[in-house]
């Protein structure tokens, strides 16, 4: 074979390249979306906690209205876990590349994604491995 000649990559090399950033985004969804399902419940718990223990009524109020915006960003939290979970099974798969790609971003922005600690460098090696034109011609 001389040097001219291009390997073509296969889809089972390109499966292999995604393996590893697919599970971390995956990993990363799941911790994100135990967070902020803990976070939601806490915080039903706790609104009805204050209900009862405050006696004073304007206190009442504000934490009524903190909770619910807490339990409103930990919603948004468990659906964004949830995106990102569905995104690093396509990604395994090879399936809907853009998909894994807007996945990985999100799982980069910090206060938007479930886990940005492990998010920014795991989103970083998605980005790394997809933007690979072998890995991207692989997807369907």
């Amino acid at each position: 074979m001389s040097n001219d000649q291009q390997i073509t990559p296969t889809a089972p090399d390109a499966a292999r390249q995604v393996s590893g950033p697919s599970t971390g985004l995956l990993i990363t969804g799941i911790i994100g979306a135990i967070f902020s399902l803990a976070t939601f419940f806490s915080l039903i718990i706790g609104a009805g906690l204050s209900t009862v223990w405050w006696e004073d009524i304007p206190d009442v109020y504000g934490e009524i209205w903190e909770g619910a915006a807490g339990m409103g960003s930990s919603f948004v939290g468990i659906l964004v876990a949830g995106f990102i979970i569905y995104a690093a099974l396509k990604m395994k798969d090879l399936n809907q590349w853009g998909l894994a790609m807007a996945a990985s971003i999100l799982a980069m922005i910090p206060c938007i994604s479930p886990c940005c600690i492990i998010g920014l460098p795991i989103g970083i090696w998605c980005l790394v491995v997809l933007t690979k034109p072998e890995v991207k011609a692989a997807f369907h």
